[in-house]
């Protein structure tokens, strides 16, 4: 019975810190990715996959997305009225997320949800990031924290923990097994 329960042990403990090791270096890989496109390519919005992310700073979507919210964007071969897209507006150098209204060609009509007016300009297909495709309500903080060098510290911190308990637990019950024999 003691040597099942050992083997349980060993075999969770295995998978707990390979799980651990995809989780952590998944972010670690992902962050990476991020700061070289940004700082050697210059590409102020990254994609993996066709897929980028981003927190949102104004409530111009309101009610749909706020302020602080996480969004996903998906590259789409084609945009559709009613899309949420994502795109540069290289007058404002930002990137801003509105709903399209119009579609003329290869340009594109936009409108924040929460806007009393149209955008007043035009959006080119070659300017849209993508469509967005799925809203962690208020996650961008959480994101954003995680980010961070004090985030990415205390994500470094926790997998040290978490590669540690494992071993104290194991540690403990080995104790008190052997603390049983005598």
């Amino acid at each position: 019975m003691n040597d099942c329960m050992s083997k349980i042990l060993r075999v969770l403990k295995y998978t707990f810190r390979g799980l651990l090791i995809l989780i952590i270096g998944g972010l670690i890989i992902y962050n990476v990715y991020n700061i070289i496109s940004r700082t050697v390519f210059g590409i102020s919005m990254p994609k993996l996959f066709g897929f980028a992310f981003a927190t949102v700073a104004s409530g111009s979507m309101a009610d749909e997305i706020d302020t602080g919210d996480f969004i996903v964007i998906k590259e789409q071969s084609e945009y559709l009225l009613g899309d949420v897209i994502t795109f540069y507006d290289s007058e404002s150098r930002t990137y801003i997320t509105h709903r399209i209204i119009l579609v003329s060609g290869g340009n594109y009509a936009t409108k924040g949800d929460a806007n009393d007016a149209p955008d007043n300009f035009t959006v080119s297909e070659s300017a849209i990031v993508g469509k967005v495709v799925a809203v962690w309500r208020g996650g961008g903080k959480t994101v954003d924290f995680l980010q961070s060098p004090l985030g990415l510290f205390c994500i470094a911190a926790a997998g040290i923990l978490m590669w540690l308990i494992p071993e104290i637990v194991t540690e403990v019950i080995q104790k008190l097994k052997n603390g049983k024999k005598t």
